[in-house]
């Protein structure tokens, strides 16, 4: 899996780049709402690799969080790239974890190519997976999440990046949390591999 590209932004429009690597062009979907900056600099993009019978396509996010709702949603039965990609182009990280933890369906039919039913899945689906944001307090909203989400958030998206399943990755490093609560997002990785590769 190829978990970011980075090189000098080649054409960009809204809803697409492409980014020159060493001479080679990869043309990435992106979100609507993706800043680029001037062509001819440098750019990096946290990717997801679709392999398809037609081909491989790209999806690129400014941020690994972003990318982590992009990767949950593919999770949910019948959204596929381009409905993700709606998703995330239409609610940041944030919007879409407060509109999940609030079950709004009126916000996501909102989104282009989602109806109701779609909508009703996600809210389903992602309630455990994207738990509500933070609050001013640096707490989860749902009492039962701890309050260094982030780094585990972090290190769960480090562990899928590696090629290992979801629920693999949140097994392991919910596991590696539990023995050590305070740790930060790397030593979370270094014991949540211990675990998958037990000696």
């Amino acid at each position: 899996m190829i978990a970011y590209i980075q090189g000098v932004l080649a054409a960009g429009r809204s809803g697409a780049a492409v980014i020159d690597v060493q001479g080679i062009g990869y043309h990435i979907h992106i979100p609507l709402t993706t800043k680029l900056p001037p062509v001819g600099q440098v750019f990096k993009l946290h990717t997801h690799m679709a392999v398809r019978e037609d081909g491989i396509q790209f999806y690129g996010f400014s941020d690994e969080e972003q990318r982590y709702c992009f990767l949950s949603l593919l999770d949910v039965a019948g959204v596929g790239p381009k409905v993700a990609l709606a998703v995330v182009s239409h609610l940041s990280p944030e919007s879409l974890r407060t509109v999940i933890a609030d079950g709004d369906v009126n916000q996501l039919v909102k989104v282009p190519g989602v109806g109701k039913k779609t909508a009703q899945r996600i809210l389903l689906e992602l309630k455990d997976k994207l738990p509500g944001p933070l609050n001013l307090s640096g707490e989860m909203n749902d009492v039962n999440m701890p309050a260094a989400y982030g780094q585990e958030e972090e290190a769960v998206v480090a562990l899928l990046s590696l090629g290992y399943s979801r629920n693999e990755a949140r097994d392991a490093v919910r596991r590696a949390y539990e023995k050590n609560p305070f740790a930060d997002a790397a030593v979370l990785i270094k014991a949540a591999l211990k675990e998958l590769m037990p000696l």
